[in-house]
């Protein structure tokens, strides 16, 4: 018992304004009201916009007929920027025209002629005040309803998307099925160091392509990656007398992940690298249209057949004359998986065979 007391008393009392221009009125009524309202009388209404302005209130009673200004006025300004405050009009001479005006302008809850019945005014007020107090409730229930709707909405567009793509992948290794089991039957009779590389590489390629990958984008110098991963290759490109010609500019950037771009590009330059012969050229170049940025990576090598332009980005279907000897022809599937997280495409182009090829990746 003692606890809930302590509880009432620390409950906040509802703000009441009450405006008449006869004091005794205002007396009596803020005697009447005072033990269970917060109440602040005013005789001139002109004084009461600016306190409702300023201050925290619930319920304005307003007397109607007033010298400085008509309560249904005064009620209806306050309406427009506080539709929220429940209003009462008491009048002693109100005719039917000013009652019509006090509830078409001044949108009040309530009309009581004076002499007031206390008690009919009490329960006014406090009707007036659960009124106010349920349109507040639904106003914050719709709103938490539109949230709620607006994130549940966001919810399943996104649960749709992860859906829509664990279904691409399934679908996927579901096709390449066939594919794989041909592409083990080719390695069954390799030596033991390859199976072992080979269950490595594809432990990777699997664990990759099964996962829900998350990039985590930041601001990217693409100089400075694509600078980084020739000095890895400084050896090997000097070893072959290959020609690499940098043309990503030093203030170039890209919102993306960090990581992704290097492994992508990685893939892609080592590619470049050794179907490119002695003396061959390599050109790396950037572009930024609409949003996206296309990275380009450009050899003089041995080409591509048309015919595997697809194939190559395609785990397990590209024959092994196809691949490089030691290789197992899943990197380039790698890049077009790691390409997608992105938001983004991978792809080759070449006039065929001893013509070069021409690398692709946009994000």
């Amino acid at each position: 018992m003692e606890l809930n007391k302590a509880k009432d008393k620390k409950k906040v009392k509802p703000v009441v304004v009450i405006v008449d221009d006869e004091k005794p009125i205002l007396t009596e009524l803020k005697i009447l009201l005072g033990r269970s309202y917060r109440v602040h009388i005013f005789e001139n209404p002109e004084d009461v916009e600016p306190f409702v302005d300023n201050n925290p209130v619930d319920m304005v009673v307003s007397d109607e007929l007033m010298p400085e200004m008509r309560g249904s006025e005064l009620l209806s300004r306050l309406h427009k920027k506080h539709p929220d405050v429940c209003k009462i009009v008491l009048s002693g001479q109100a005719e039917k025209n000013d009652i019509v005006r006090a509830i078409n302008e001044g949108h009040i809850f309530s009309f009581l002629f004076k002499p007031v019945n206390q008690r009919q005014l009490i329960n006014v007020i406090e009707k007036g005040l659960e009124n106010r107090q349920m349109k507040l409730t639904l106003q914050k229930q719709n709103k938490e309803l539109q949230n709620y709707s607006e994130n549940l909405e966001k919810m399943v567009q996104e649960r749709t998307t992860q859906l829509v793509k664990a279904h691409e992948r399934v679908k996927q290794l579901d096709g390449n099925k066939m594919s794989f089991l041909v592409y083990l039957a080719n390695e069954i009779n390799s030596p033991l160091d390859r199976i072992q590389k080979l269950a490595e590489t594809l432990l990777t390629y699997f664990g990759v392509s099964g996962s829900n990958l998350k990039p985590e984008m930041e601001n990217v110098s693409l100089h400075d990656v694509v600078t980084r991963l020739l000095e890895k290759k400084d050896a090997d490109i000097k070893g072959r007398n290959i020609s690499i010609h940098n043309h990503v500019p030093q203030d170039i950037s890209a919102q993306s992940d960090r990581e992704y771009i290097e492994r992508v590009l990685n893939i892609v330059i080592d590619n470049a690298l050794y179907f490119t012969g002695e003396d061959g050229t390599i050109d790396l170049l950037v572009d930024q249209k609409e949003g996206k940025t296309r990275m380009t990576v450009k050899d003089t090598g041995c080409g591509i057949d048309p015919a595997d332009l697809e194939n190559i980005f395609t785990a397990f279907v590209l024959e092994p004359e196809k691949r490089r000897p030691n290789g197992f022809g899943l990197n380039l599937p790698l890049a077009r998986i790691m390409s997608k997280a992105l938001d983004g495409k991978i792809w080759a182009e070449s006039a065929g065979k001893g013509m070069g090829a021409t690398f692709y990746f946009e994000f």
